[in-house]
């Protein structure tokens, strides 16, 4: 028996697994208000109900079968041959059976593994007895049951089921049958056996009437419960038998689509099941109990299908990850260059006691920052040593030697005793080449510990230019960026942003699911594609800036601090990653979100019984991912899927312990393992002043202590006349520290190194 409840099934799987079976890039999605699945053939968008009491046998044949409507089931021949009146239900649930002979024969045959798939569900369906067949012997039923239970020949096992020589005729014509054309011919000839059976019962047993009489009329709701799996859709026609006809002839509904729940059939709203009505004027409801109708088979394995649906299933809501336009969204190393040199420019020539401030405070910052590119120096050389050394270890790992085929002429007399005689070369394979693009959080959070970090980053960046490193440093804000800094007008600068809002849009918004994220900016600081002059004055206006000399408006306004658009960020990645490996000729780009905090989100979507769950579908790789946690972590997944790009975390945290980041880091459903990483990890971080986290989209996720200087001289703080001991301890302690101070930059060494 089948276990109860609502098994592990992995939802995100069953949309590749419906994708791959269809050969094509299908759209699945899950509706809780869904009756059964069902294919519209134009979208080409697989709806599947959210069902509980399934296992992954049972949940991968429903995928099957409905895939293999959407491949081999037309959608234009489906109400052509139902057509309308009193016989069209009937007719209906005989083409149901028919082609769901042939598609689920078809999709077993193209994947032969599903036929396990099939035989256990078929086998669970069956401890369910959701055919209604205990103490009915299977040969009284009907000729289009026992064809319906044949088919379904792991349930019952097909020679257990009789037919008599004429009868397997049309076994043989089913068997033969592979396009649906053949299908329709078979169904007709079966829907007049029908029709046929129907009358000689009636002569022969007038008060029958609702028993065999109702027989087929019950239309039949999907195409192809029937013997697979609920075939649910009606292959692409719709239900001919539903009264909304909803699908009209753009989907395939599936068998057990009737429309109602199982309490609503049990009802007799339509009437009870032993009243004698006219075949036409019989629905699926008005026979669904008799369990002796003609084709009640059907109907009984649709409604076991439907039965299946989760009731109290959460809301499903589907988005789509906007596409951005990248062009509006960064703003290029020259044209920050172009606003730094008009503010120094006005800064310098402006009169008066603040003018004089700011120049005395932009020699003193340029001084400051020369002492400091010096000071790091030998730990950059230190670091390309490492590198350099780690590349090297690596590539000797690759090395591999290899015969070439040809004799060596000095070993080859030792051929009687030894095989190795012929010439050797040692190989070494190329290792893949890497890159970096490092996104900064440019939010006023950052103000305190901005200068520590924008050091630690241009350890960072003279390491990637020293050892020959292709690099993009990236500051996200959401500040967007408007050029009107000759504008003086207040007014005129409003219209003017307005105005450049409306030109340059940054979300493009395409797509009704779309959600759209917050505008922003990307401040290219700093690029190997800059030349040696343009690079000095980069460091020079990115170090200004995280000096933070605000009192004298020694920075332009346009890169002020903001709020935290890290999603966005993320976003922008799809892009920028892709271009900058093909712009390189790079092979791994390693991306590094330096930030403070978490995101804004960008969707918002409550439900007022707080059940809903939300899915947000990728227009390139196709996938559909769960939110079921941080808006960031979602976006990274898909980051990771779209570049294959490694990934890595840099937290800048600004306090001695983690106790503020608990429940952001280590919020588990068992409270004792999520307290022993959390006491862990804080040990960690006090000790080293970083501490790795786990469980984590990234391929590296480190918090980092956001007040931590580069440090460059051990003995810096120590007196003249120091004594021995304190010059020893100060050159332990300086060189834990000095390790510790630059883990930014030797953690991703650590990564760029390893090809």
């Amino acid at each position: 028996m089948m276990k109860q409840g609502t098994p592990n099934v992995r939802t995100a799987s069953k949309d590749i697994l419906a994708r791959l079976l269809a050969s094509e890039d299908l759209i699945v999605q899950h509706s809780e208000i869904a009756e059964t699945a069902c294919f519209n053939t134009q979208s080409r968008i697989l709806t599947l109900p959210v069902w509980e009491n399934m296992d992954n046998a049972m949940y991968d044949m429903l995928v099957g079968h409905e895939v293999s409507h959407a491949l081999h089931t037309p959608s234009d021949g489906w109400l052509g041959f139902i057509g309308e009146g009193k016989d069209a239900s009937q007719r209906q649930m005989v083409l149901n059976v028919c082609e769901d002979v042939r598609i689920e024969r078809l999709i077993k045959k193209k994947f032969p593994g599903l036929r396990r798939d099939f035989s256990h569900a078929y086998k669970s369906l069956h401890d369910r007895d959701i055919f209604q067949l205990k103490d009915r012997p299977i040969a009284d039923q009907h000729l289009i049951d026992r064809i319906n239970l044949y088919y379904k020949g792991e349930i019952y096992g097909q020679a257990t089921i009789p037919f008599s020589t004429e009868e397997r005729e049309w076994l043989k014509r089913l068997d033969a049958a592979n396009t649906f054309e053949e299908i329709t011919a078979i169904a007709e000839d079966l829907a007049d056996k029908v029709a046929q059976d129907q009358e000689e019962n009636e002569e022969n047993d007038p008060q029958s009437g609702a028993g065999e009489e109702g027989e087929g009329t019950p239309g039949t709701g999907v195409a192809g419960n029937d013997d697979s799996d609920g075939d649910n859709e009606q292959s692409g026609s719709g239900s001919a038998g539903d009264p909304d006809g909803e699908d009209c002839g753009q989907s395939i509904k599936d068998d057990t689509d009737d429309g109602e729940s199982a309490d609503s059939r049990d009802s007799g709203e339509s009437g009870e099941s032993g009243d004698a009505k006219d075949p036409g004027e019989l629905t699926y409801d008005s026979y669904s109990n008799d369990v002796d109708a003609i084709g009640s088979s059907q109907r009984n394995y649709e409604n076991a299908v439907s039965d299946m649906r989760d009731n109290n299933a959460a809301i499903q809501r589907y988005y789509t990850v906007s596409d951005i336009n990248i062009e509006n969204v960064i703003v290029g190393f020259d044209k920050i260059a172009n606003v730094w040199e008009k503010h120094d420019k006005e800064r310098t020539e402006a009169s008066g006691y603040s003018s004089g401030n700011f120049v005395e405070e932009l020699a003193k910052t340029n001084k400051d920052l020369r002492s400091f590119l010096i000071r790091i120096k030998p730990i950059v050389n230190h670091m390309v040593q490492q590198f350099q050394q780690k590349q090297a270890a690596d590539a000797d790992k690759r090395s591999h030697v290899a015969k070439t085929g040809v004799l060596d002429t000095t070993t080859m007399i030792n051929y009687r005793w030894s095989e190795d005689i012929f010439l050797k070369n040692e190989v070494h394979p190329d290792g893949k080449s890497h890159g970096m693009i490092i996104y900064i959080d440019w939010s006023g959070s950052m103000s305190n510990i901005l200068q520590d970090t924008v050091e630690q980053l241009l350890v960072l960046v003279e390491f990637c230019r020293a050892a020959g490193i292709p690099y993009e440093v990236y500051a996200f804000s959401s500040n967007r960026f408007y050029d009107v800094s000759n504008v003086d007008d207040h007014n005129k600068r409003r219209d003017i942003i307005d105005q450049e809002r409306l030109n340059h849009l940054q979300w493009k918004m395409e797509r009704e699911s779309d959600f759209k994220p917050h505008e922003f900016s990307l401040f290219n600081f700093l690029s190997s594609k800059m030349n040696t002059s343009t690079h000095k004055s980069a460091v020079s206006y990115l170090y200004r800036l995280g000096n933070r000399i605000d009192c004298y408006r020694a920075t332009p306004r346009e890169f002020s601090l903001g709020g935290t658009p890290l999603n966005e960020a993320v976003i922008s990645a799809f892009d920028i990653v892709p271009q900058f490996q093909n712009d390189n000729n790079v092979q791994i780009a390693n991306v590094v979100f330096l930030t403070d905090g978490d995101a804004h989100g960008s969707i918002r979507d409550y439900s007022f019984n707080g059940k809903t769950e939300i899915n947000v579908r990728d227009s390139k790789t196709r996938k559909t991912y769960k939110l079921d946690g941080r808006e960031t972590d979602m976006l990274i997944n898909i980051l990771k899927d779209r570049t294959d790009a490694t990934l890595i975390s840099i937290r800048l945290h600004d306090k001695k312990n983690l106790k503020s980041l608990r429940y952001r880091y280590w919020n588990h459903s068992d409270w004792s393992i999520a307290d022993k990483q959390y006491e862990n990890a804080n040990i960690e971080y006090r000790k080293n002043n970083f501490c790795v986290i786990t469980d984590t989209p990234y391929d590296d996720e480190i918090i980092v202590m956001g007040e931590l200087k580069v440090e460059t001289d051990a003995f810096e703080e120590l007196p003249e006349d120091a004594s021995n001991t304190r010059i020893k301890n100060a050159f332990m302690k300086g060189g834990n520290r000095k390790k510790s101070s630059r883990v930014i930059a030797t953690r991703l060494v650590d990564y760029i190194a390893v090809s």
